[in-house]
């Protein structure tokens, strides 16, 4: 039994000794793919490029680059000392030390053998070899492949990931999730991205034009790991029910996003800008969205007749359970959501329930197949209080519906704030939608546009 305990004992001293051990198959690491040409002062990393202050230098078959460039772009530390003309580094668990007049190194306390760097206008410029040799990766006919710097960051779902410092290639997996790069201005870093039937793909390429190009990544609901590998992703990024097993294994960098709902976008908006390096761009974002919707609150907390809203989804008799969006959107705006109560996501319901509830509002999802005429004009329904009244109403949408998981669901609440409370919301809907789409898409509607999404 003793002999037991200690067993016990030294395993659990191993795991808190080394809580980072790599889990058994991840073996994929984010790399940074450099490309550099000798005399020219510019350069690629990860296909992106970039201008330098100071040329390589071609010194017979070998390229001498500045290796500043290297390590901030990988996100790892440099700096220099003066006193002994010392350029301590740090990448990860790798500590290597240059010196200027020096044709060796420290790597990690060992000293190692490489080419004299070279001193360029107050730049140091090592040889592309001697950097594969000290940080590991591959060095190819025109390109090297470095190690990125990794940090510890905590998804929208409180998991624990392991990601780049510096991102450059995303891979989404769920439509809403790619939207909330746009207003980071991050959608130049998209790698893949899943087909998205529920978006309007005409209207979502004015807003992205190199949509059409960008290849497919696959789906959320069964990511295809050799496909995700085969993009070479610094970040992963998808709806937080995601079967995500296969790829934590492979060891590629995941992030779960809570975006079934108001708040969760916002937190996910955050949490995006923070991993991005983007904080500022997405505390605009955060304070433009609240500043809309703590005026709606301000305008109808306390209403005393607030207005009860029925929201049919696929079809008249599918509407909106406790577990979807549509309910907080219409709670957003002031209204009460008779649906609120059922469990679930979609449900079916009958036309006796919605004779029942006898809502002051039906609204109807633009993808709905009943219209607002066969609404009206149903024999059934002329009792209730939204038929009776005329109160059925589409709600609008451009790149997706108003009412789907995805920033565009603040214009849905500002639109449904309007058509409920005429009064004492006072929301230029054309207008505000021109300001939204300018701060969130970096995009300006046209006329024809404001005609789609309101019609004439």
């Amino acid at each position: 039994m003793k002999r037991l305990f200690s067993l016990i004992l030294v395993v659990v001293l191993i795991f808190t000794l080394f809580p980072k051990m790599q889990i058994k198959g991840a073996s994929y690491v984010p790399m940074g793919t450099f490309e550099f040409k000798g005399g020219s002062n510019t350069f690629k990393i990860d296909s992106f490029e970039k201008k330098i202050d100071v040329a390589p230098v071609l010194k017979g078959d070998t390229l001498f680059v500045p290796i500043r460039t290297v390590i901030e772009e990988l996100g790892g530390t440099i700096s220099y000392n003066p006193r002994d003309k010392s350029i301590p580094i740090t990448l990860n668990d790798i500590k290597v030390t240059l010196w200027l007049n020096k044709s060796e190194a420290v790597l990690n306390g060992k000293s190692v053998n490489i080419e004299m760097p070279i001193l360029k206008n107050g730049r140091t410029l090592v040889s592309q070899k001697d950097i594969v040799n000290l940080f590991g990766g591959s060095l190819n006919s025109n390109s090297i492949e470095i190690p990125k710097q990794l940090i510890v960051a905590y998804d929208t779902t409180g998991r624990k990931i392991i990601v780049p410092k510096k991102i450059n290639k995303i891979v989404s997996l769920y439509p809403m999730a790619t939207l909330l790069l746009f207003p980071l201005n991050m959608q130049d870093k998209i790698s893949a991205m899943p087909s998205a039937k529920v978006l309007n793909m005409d209207n979502f390429s004015k807003v992205f034009p190199k949509a059409k190009n960008v290849p497919n990544g696959g789906d959320y609901r069964n990511p295809n790991v050799e496909t995700i590998l085969s993009f070479k992703p610094d970040l992963v990024i998808t709806n937080a029910t995601t079967p995500i097993n296969k790829l934590v294994e492979a060891g590629i960098p995941v992030a779960l996003l809570d975006v079934e709902s108001v708040s969760g976008i916002l937190k996910s908006t955050q949490f995006l800008g923070t991993i991005l390096g983007k904080d500022a761009d997405a505390k605009k974002v955060l304070v433009y969205i609240n500043s809309k919707l703590q005026y709606i609150e301000s305008k109808t907390k306390y209403l005393q007749n607030k207005k009860k809203v029925y929201f049919a989804l696929g079809k008249l008799t599918q509407t909106a359970g406790s577990t979807l969006i549509q309910n907080e959107i219409i709670a957003r705006s002031g209204g009460i959501s008779v649906t609120s109560t059922l469990k679930g996501g979609k449900v079916d319901v009958s036309v006796e329930q919605i004779l029942n509830y006898n809502p002051d509002y039906i609204i109807l999802a633009p993808y709905c197949s009943d219209t607002v005429q066969s609404v009206l004009s149903n024999s059934v329904l002329q009792n209730v209080n939204a038929v009776r009244n005329k109160k059925v109403f589409v709600m609008p949408q451009f790149i997706g519906s108003y009412d789907l998981p995805e920033l565009e669901s603040v214009l849905g609440i500002m639109w449904l704030s309007n058509v409920l409370y005429p009064n004492e919301v006072n929301f230029n809907l054309r207008n505000e939608s021109k300001e939204f789409y300018d701060k969130i898409f970096n995009y300006n509607l046209t006329d024809e546009d404001l005609k789609y999404i309101f019609g004439s």
